[in-house]
């Protein structure tokens, strides 16, 4: 059951409607494949090929790179819309999106987690990079979101002689300190509240109720009939587990609460965060239990069933856990999130267990987790940021007051070479998606100041090589 619950956190990841569609991949991009050292440390044998999506701008002008995430490519291209659209073209510049290896299709044959690492990983970045310069001048951007944006941050510190600045936006860098894991579900929460008062006591109410069935068996059957699981709910786990399935649909609509509708891990509407509140609002009118898990059940059509094609609801994820985001979280991304009930939060209590995490990851996969790599290796996750990062420069952290990643992101200014952007109003890298009518002035003001040290990067970069 512990297992159970520790995959879904794993899988946080990172009006009429008229949806933002994704992005098509445009005629103007190829694919390309650069084969990299399986070890680029250690030199063991081997190659892994890594697929970069790619267009050609002027043999003069920058090359703007985005570090890829944990997924395939193409979904990052996709939610990238304010660099491909936008500034790509505004600069005449080259843009590569780079895949992370063991994502997509950048996949090593034979297999092994061995090679799973952030710094393989910018090594990858960096070689790449140096192939697609058009000369050793040419100016290099980097841009990430969420776990993106981090390796964006680590790739300026690490490597400055091949990166001229980094774009790293809802980057939780500081995700480690949180050692309780509260502040995900905490901020989740004051979306909610935030909309209307009682959100907030309608959702928790709702949890209340599942809890009080937890050990009624007798209820399972209308619990099975109003939610429509595709496993029968026979036991305490499962109901257990459609709690968290619930709750990861709210906390999924706060980390997406984009002012127009939105096509990211589904179709959702306009701030969907407000709309989930009208629902519960409504279904919670006459206190009446049943119809508070009606609301419930509504609430999984919003977030899940977006085509209106599931005939059911798959509780459990079909995961194994064996996945490459897991083992990165056993390894050098400790990213605590747990949930302990009011005051802290409206959902179902689920403390973070670092001693129960590590007995998981070694239960997978042989590893435990490695609190001291970040503060080592890079410089963060330490309360000493202003410390370790003194020498850190042009680099541009942006945080959005929705984000329950912003949590872990930098907030302060460190010093005066970097820049900390506050986006109020803003969910989940709102700065890098496509420019949108209904964006809040906020994201339009971050948007121009990160245009302006883009802008004096590139200068610095072009003066460094005319003296």
């Amino acid at each position: 059951l512990i297992f159970l619950l520790f995959l879904g956190v794993l899988s946080k990841r990172l009006s009429p409607l008229n949806y933002e569609g994704p992005l098509d991949i445009g005629p103007n991009y190829q694919t390309l494949w650069f084969t990299e050292d399986l070890d680029h440390i250690n030199r063991d044998p081997g190659t892994i090929n890594i697929r970069v999506l790619y267009s050609q701008g002027s043999p003069t002008a920058p090359l703007f790179v985005y570090t890829g995430n944990e997924g395939p490519i193409t979904e990052f291209y996709q939610m990238t819309g304010w660099l491909v659209g936008t500034l790509g073209p505004q600069y005449n510049a080259s843009v590569a999106f780079i895949e992370h290896r063991y994502y997509g299709e950048s996949i090593p044959s034979p297999f092994s987690w061995k090679y799973l690492s952030t710094d393989q990983v910018l090594w990858d970045f960096a070689d790449i990079i140096q192939q697609l310069k058009p000369s050793n001048s040419t100016p290099v951007i980097v841009f990430g979101g969420s776990y993106g944006g981090m390796l964006a941050a680590y790739f300026r510190i690490k490597y400055p002689q091949f990166v001229d600045g980094a774009i790293a936006s809802s980057a939780p860098v500081l995700m480690p300190l949180d050692v309780n894991g509260t502040s995900y579900a905490r901020i989740s929460t004051n979306d909610y509240f935030n909309v209307d008062r009682d959100c907030e006591g309608n959702i928790h109410n709702g949890f209340l109720i599942l809890d009080n069935f937890i050990d009624r068996p007798l209820t399972y059957t209308a619990l099975e009939n109003i939610f429509n699981p595709c496993q029968s709910i026979q036991e305490q786990g499962d109901v257990l587990a459609l709690e968290d399935f619930i709750a990861d649909a709210f906390q999924g609509m706060a980390q997406f609460d984009y002012p127009y509708p939105t096509n990211v891990d589904g179709l959702l509407p306009g701030f969907p965060v407000n709309v989930s509140c009208s629902i519960m609002s409504q279904f919670s009118q006459n206190e009446n239990m049943w119809q508070a898990l009606m609301g419930f059940a509504q609430i999984n059509n919003l977030f899940y069933n977006w085509t209106g094609n599931l005939t059911c609801y798959d509780l459990y994820g079909g995961g194994s856990g064996l996945e490459p985001w897991t083992y990165q979280t056993c390894t050098e991304l400790i990213f605590p999130i747990g949930q302990y009930g009011l005051p802290n939060d409206m959902f179902p209590v689920r403390p973070w267990d670092y001693k129960q995490w590590t007995q998981m990851c070694q239960g997978l996969f042989g590893v435990s987790p490695r609190p001291d790599w970040a503060p080592i290796n890079y410089g963060m996750g330490t309360n000493d940021v202003n410390i370790t990062l003194a020498s850190a420069s042009n680099i541009v952290f942006t945080y959005g007051t929705l984000d329950p990643w912003g949590g872990g992101c930098i907030q302060e200014p460190i010093n005066d070479q970097t820049t900390v952007i506050g986006i109020k109003g803003g969910a989940h890298h709102l700065d890098l998606r496509t420019p949108n009518p209904r964006d809040p002035q906020s994201v339009i003001y971050a948007r121009s100041r990160e245009v302006a040290m883009i802008n004096q990067w590139i200068s610095q970069a072009m003066e460094k090589f005319s003296r």
